[in-house]
């Protein structure tokens, strides 16, 4: 059975902040608890004290509690009650459910000012002839005895019944002992009879006990306790057993996931659509994989190593091989949340080839210039572009020696040599070929010119056709 531990009661006083020495208020109800103890030494400001269903046999060790004001001690099992004389503040006491014989120990609550509420229903001291009479008549400050308000008149009725009711009261209490005698000695030849027999037929025993009946006694309330306990570890032994048979068959049937020689493997457990992508120009490898779109974050790991990435959904794998080293620290995992793909960026641990760090150093360095010299040269990388065509001969490149700063090294003259205009001899010299006006150009000939009707005239006043 469980006993009262500190980090029990720590932990029951959460709403506390786990603070002991300012707790007013404590619930430690239904825990098999069989004995009270050290809650006066570890809580001694406690008002609300719960320990219905327990086996607490006893109430002890609550006299200290002075600031106490209600407690619940239902469903135990109590045959008498004790040990309260000193808690000066109680208002209410609830001991239903319990098996409280001795009514004259009642008699101990005498000194309690502030008691005004008791509920004593399912005990077996509530059969007593008189017992509300008796009851009324000892404790004057009750106001409420088993949920039933008491009135002026009713307890005048009950001094006038006082006799006849402590009579009836003290035969049926000594009735009630003799009975309480016989069922101990019962009690004790049936457990004499059971320790011989076997316990081991669980599907067969617990139908019978379930289907038997049993005396209303603390004993008969502890043998139950004590078999659900039973059962409860049993069943958890076994549930404890199938959890390991089943990680074992999960070992069993779990992926390879390595060769015997450490090389990793290609797995797709999960049967997962993917996509894997080498971005040459970012030198990195790109991995999408479709996972689920309403899954839950919480179930998706991704885990990227030198030379093999993995992505488990939800307990299962996927594992890709690469075909280069990586960089780990350098990879991103991203998730869209719109339709839930995982996209996985894993840096080259290697750089790029030469050729393709020129090729790209040019595009995104080099821009169309145009020479202020009089002839221009068309430059391209020797390795990397085809000869421009002379269609392009507009998109010009710098000198050699500026793409030889910006790490393009080596360059080739692409397309015939071109000419631009002189504007420093606009005079003209001798031995120059002169170019007739256009009027005058061999090549160029006039349209003839249309002869005028015989009926025209010119007359100045008639505006001109426009």
């Amino acid at each position: 059975m469980v006993k009262i531990t500190l980090d029990l009661v720590r932990k029951r006083a959460e709403h506390n902040d786990g603070e002991l020495s300012t707790l007013e208020e404590l619930s430690l109800h239904q825990m098999d608890i069989e004995k009270m103890e050290y809650l006066h030494r570890w809580c001694p400001n406690l008002r609300i004290l719960y320990l219905q269903g327990n086996l607490i046999a006893k109430i002890e060790n609550v006299g200290r509690l002075r600031g106490l004001e209600y407690l619940n001690l239902a469903l135990n099992n109590l045959e008498s009650v004790s040990g309260l004389e000193r808690c000066e503040a109680l208002q209410k006491l609830d001991l239903t459910a319990n098996f409280i014989i001795h009514l004259t120990s009642l008699l101990t609550l005498q000194d309690l000012p502030n008691l005004t509420q008791l509920y004593m229903t399912g005990n077996p001291c509530t059969d007593y002839r008189g017992y509300r009479t008796w009851v009324l008549c000892n404790l004057w400050a009750l106001g409420e005895l088993d949920g039933v308000k008491v009135t002026r008149g009713e307890r005048l009725r009950a001094l006038q019944n006082l006799t006849s009711a402590h009579a009836t009261v003290s035969k049926d209490q000594q009735e009630a002992l003799e009975r309480r005698a016989r069922e101990k000695m019962k009690q004790q030849q049936q457990e004499g009879n059971d320790e011989g027999k076997d316990s081991d037929n669980d599907s067969d025993n617990e139908e019978k006990w379930w289907e038997g009946t049993s005396e209303h006694t603390p004993e008969s309330r502890i043998a139950t306790h004590q078999h659900i306990a039973t059962r409860r570890h049993k069943q958890q032994q076994a549930r404890e057993y199938n959890n390991n048979n089943n990680n074992n068959k999960k070992k069993e049937n779990a992926p390879r996931l390595f060769t015997t020689d450490g090389r990793p493997m290609n797995v797709n457990s999960a049967n997962l659509q993917f996509k894997f992508t080498e971005d040459e120009q970012e030198n990195t490898f790109v991995l999408d994989v479709n996972t689920y779109k309403y899954l839950d974050p919480s179930l998706v790991s991704c885990s990227v190593e030198p030379w093999y990435v993995r992505v488990t959904v939800r307990g299962k794998i996927l594992q890709l091989v690469l075909l280069e080293e990586v960089r780990p620290g350098q990879a991103t995992a991203c998730r869209s949340q719109i339709t839930g793909h995982l996209v996985v960026t894993m840096p080259k641990l290697a750089p790029p080839p030469r050729w393709l760090q020129q090729d790209s150093k040019c595009k995104q360095k080099i821009s169309p210039v145009v020479s202020s010299t009089t002839t221009t040269t068309i430059l391209a990388p020797a390795v990397c572009h085809p000869p421009t065509p002379a269609s392009a001969a507009c998109h010009l490149l710098p000198p050699p020696d500026q793409l030889e700063k910006k790490g393009c090294v080596e360059y080739l003259e692409v397309g015939e040599e071109r000419r631009g205009a002189d504007y420093t001899n606009i005079v003209n010299k001798e031995g120059d070929d002169v170019v007739p006006p256009s009027d005058t150009h061999p090549h160029y000939n006039l349209p003839p010119l249309r002869p005028n009707s015989p009926g025209f005239q010119d007359n100045s006043e008639v505006p001109p056709l426009e």
